[in-house]
């Protein structure tokens, strides 16, 4: 079994049709699946103004059928994006701070907890500075005893779990990266408003328009993109996750990574990112868009963040993958673009296969290289 790797009406305008600026990049996308064995490759350029599509491939080795830039691909841990945009929805609103306490916010922990988290707010689990431990891994992940009752009540059961446990050295200084965080930024988040994480993102993307499902795409319809791992780090092949196959994220952890959604919603949702990083107040504050990608060193609120050697010019970031699928997104406000770049596969070739296109439209449409 393969183990665990490393969320008003507002509407935007939206370009789906392959503009001729990109059609020069399609013979680039098509040498990457062919080079890299990987079943499709779709990419979006976002702007202010729209979005422009590449895509290309199968949505399952050895099948007929193409993939479409309007399937469902499964982003990872880009939802730790969509958790921090509600969390910064419901700061908005008053209804909890960045530095609420978690043992105030739910009070069941106070007193079982271990003092080095007696202190830790929703601001340190959504930045990865609680030290929380990653539950990043299988055999981390089989240790945990059975959770039982609703989603809300295991996330509860995990909190006093994990907070017993001794906390997690950074090893990405100066934060320590944790999927286990953001189940707990979770519990805080439905606590104060009385919504499942859940169900805050089934709202939040009904207001905003946007299609999302939780899980593989292909576990709800077969017709849409199978996920595809590599047996082994030696693989050469992918194989096709069947939606048989038990293999999932806990329910519990799903705010740290288990969304699908089409590439024109995720892309949009990227675009109101940008907007916000340009100064252009929409569903949330501008000021709340830069906290969130900039708001503290190397990753601040569900994004990574760093600088283009030379120019200093910011950049933001964030991969998800849970070794069947692998999104990449990458914001240069600067240059008022962003990019998402995603396949149905997952390992080292998949992510070789996002970061050569994503360098390739990096060339194109900015001043910068990485």
């Amino acid at each position: 079994m393969k183990y665990l790797a490393s969320v008003f009406a507002f509407c935007l305008p939206v370009n789906f049709a392959q503009g001729q600026s990109l059609a020069s990049s399609q013979p680039t996308l098509d040498s990457l699946i062919q080079v890299h064995r990987i079943p499709a490759l779709l990419a979006a350029v976002i702007e202010p103004t729209g979005i422009r599509y590449l895509h290309g491939g199968v949505r399952q080795q050895g099948k007929p059928a193409p993939a479409a830039f309007t399937d469902f691909f499964h982003i990872g841990s880009n939802t730790k994006g969509i958790t921090s945009f509600i969390a910064a929805k419901l700061v908005e609103q008053g209804k909890i701070r960045w530095d609420s306490p978690l043992a105030a916010i739910v009070p069941e922990l106070r007193g079982k907890v271990r003092t080095e988290y007696a202190a830790i707010t929703l601001a340190d689990l959504l930045s990865h500075r609680a030290g929380i431990r990653p539950y990043a891994s299988g055999p981390e992940i089989d240790a945990l005893p059975s959770f039982s009752g609703s989603i809300s009540q295991k996330r509860l059961q995990f909190a006093l779990h994990t907070l017993q446990e001794s906390p997690a050295v950074p090893n990405q200084s100066p934060f320590a990266y944790s999927n286990g965080g953001y189940a707990l930024a979770a519990l805080m988040l439905e606590r104060v408003s009385h919504r499942s994480w859940e169900e805050l993102v089934a709202r939040t993307f009904r207001t905003l328009g946007y299609r999302h499902r939780i899980g593989f795409p292909n576990r709800q319809d077969a017709t849409q993109p199978w996920g595809h791992w590599l047996e082994s780090p030696t693989d050469s092949v992918f194989t096709a996750l069947e939606p048989s196959i038990p293999y999932h994220i806990q329910d519990f952890l799903a705010p740290s990574g288990d969304v699908a959604m089409p590439l024109p919603d995720y892309a949009r949702f990227v675009q109101l990112h940008l907007l916000g990083l340009l100064e252009q107040a929409n569903y949330l504050r501008a000021a709340t868009y830069q906290q969130l990608h900039f708001g503290q060193e190397a990753y601040a609120y569900g994004w990574g963040n760093g600088t283009f050697t030379g120019s200093g010019a910011r950049f933001s970031f964030h991969d998800g993958t849970v070794g069947t699928f692998f999104c990449h997104t990458f914001t240069v406000p600067s240059q008022k673009v962003a990019f998402v770049v995603i396949t149905n596969a997952g390992g080292a070739p998949a992510q070789a296969a996002c970061y050569a296109l994503r360098r390739h439209l990096l060339r194109r449409f900015t001043a910068h290289t990485l």
